[in-house]
């Protein structure tokens, strides 16, 4: 009992500590640590190591992409040319606050046989990406100071949080752009089946824009996949729904703090204007047949695998990313015409958690049942009852193949193996 209340006191102390702050981080440095600030990064590191050995970092910059896909592809970035001997399935649950968490711990090994070890979390904060990665020089060093940086993550939030709360949609009416004609009223009745009611877009639209991100404390720039889904009622989310656009709310994705993908979209003639977050975000474009102008990048209209030619999927798909020998290049999922398919651990790598009820709900390691597919959406009835929805969608070239060997799942790329 005393050895818990002595515990409990030294946490306590540890907690009350002066508070820090990283850009829109704020945290408690561990005792022992020190804080070295610099225009791209913060480096927290125990100042009874050598330097280098043993580090927090921490960077963060404005977002509004796909979070998973650029997680991954920090961790890939910063794991450089170190050969990964070992990596832990990426974990990911949304806090009480509605901020979204992703995390993974990998072992890696140097050319000079060193092995770092290295655990990453980043945050989907309001429209901001929030990254710390703690590295060690060795798996020693990284369990001698895990402790403390599990105190660091149990003090780690975040400024933007601390900012009013924007109110209820529906307590703000969306203004029309200065000038322009006011907006008619969202279609209250579906029009009908197959049909896209006249100045209505429907389906999901894909471009390009440029993010800026920290590695290892260097600001570098990258083209990014920017995509837009379009609803006949009149709303568009900016972004690729992790569940796919069947039976997709509106409410639900733009809760927590996410009404910056949320809005509606209007069509006059050849303009189309986009109101994004109650009215505060305002984009402006033309429409081209199947191709958007918005503002100074070009979208195109993505086919959607219920309406190709081939109206179903067969074979063995993987990541096409996946390296020989790695273990992502032994997943894979398996379909056939009749409509089965089983799991091979691939949907875990493309989807890390069920966000879409407010609640995590991680995927389970394998499985099989029967598939079908919707409108950009992929629907997985497991054998047990339990049911999956995924996006997915093919290029628009590959639409009247009469099989698909090429399909994308939440922006990852699934190719055929035989």
């Amino acid at each position: 009992m005393i050895r818990r209340v002595a515990g409990l006191l030294v946490l306590s102390l540890f907690l009350l500590g002066a508070q820090n702050q990283a850009g829109n981080q704020t945290f408690h440095i561990p005792q022992g640590w020190i804080q070295t600030d610099s225009a791209r990064a913060t480096i927290l590191s125990p100042s009874a190591e050598l330097k280098d050995a043993v580090a927090l970092v921490l960077s963060g910059h404005p977002f509004t992409g796909d979070f998973r896909a650029a997680f991954d592809q920090d961790v890939k970035a910063m794991n450089g040319a170190l050969r990964v001997l070992r990596g832990s399935e990426v974990q990911g649950r949304r806090t009480a606050d509605g901020v979204d968490l992703l995390a993974t711990t990998v072992d890696l090994q140097a050319a000079n046989r060193a092995s770092p070890k290295r655990f990453y979390m980043a945050a989907s904060v309001r429209g901001r990406y929030e990254l710390m990665v703690y590295t060690a020089a060795t798996p020693a060093l990284f369990q001698r100071y895990w402790p403390a940086v599990q105190q660091f993550i149990s003090t780690w939030t975040f400024a933007n949080l601390n900012t009013p709360a924007a109110p209820p949609a529906e307590a703000v009416p969306t203004a029309p752009l200065p000038g322009a004609p006011k907006a008619p009223a969202l279609e209250t009745s579906p029009a009908p089946a197959g049909v896209t009611p006249p100045n209505r877009l429907e389906g999901l639209y894909l471009g390009y824009k440029y993010n800026y991100v920290t590695v290892l404390g260097v600001v570098q720039r990258k083209a990014v996949n920017d995509y837009f889904s379009f609803f006949p009622n009149g709303e568009v989310y900016w972004g690729l729904p992790q569940t796919g656009l069947v039976a997709f709310s509106m409410a639900t994705a733009c809760a927590g703090g996410k009404a910056d993908f949320c809005g509606t979209y209007r069509i006059n003639g050849e303009q189309l204007s986009i109101v994004l977050n109650r009215g505060t975000y305002r984009q402006g474009g033309s429409v081209a047949g199947g191709t958007l102008q918005i503002e100074d990048r070009k979208y195109t209209l993505q086919g959607d695998p219920s309406k190709s030619s081939a109206h179903t999927l067969e074979g063995d798909f993987g990541r096409a990313d996946a390296q020989p020998g790695e273990d992502l290049a032994r997943r894979f999922i398996h379909f056939t015409r009749d409509g089965r398919f089983v799991d091979q651990g691939i949907v875990t790598t493309v989807v890390s958690s069920d966000i879409s009820s407010g609640n995590p709900r991680f995927e389970r390691a394998a499985g099989s049942g029967t598939y079908n597919l919707a409108p950009y959406t992929l629907i997985l009835h497991y054998s047990d009852g339990y049911q999956r929805q995924l996006g997915i969608y093919v290029a628009p070239s590959d639409m009247e193949k009469p099989a698909l060997s090429q399909f994308f799942v939440n922006t990852y790329s699934l190719v055929r193996r035989r």
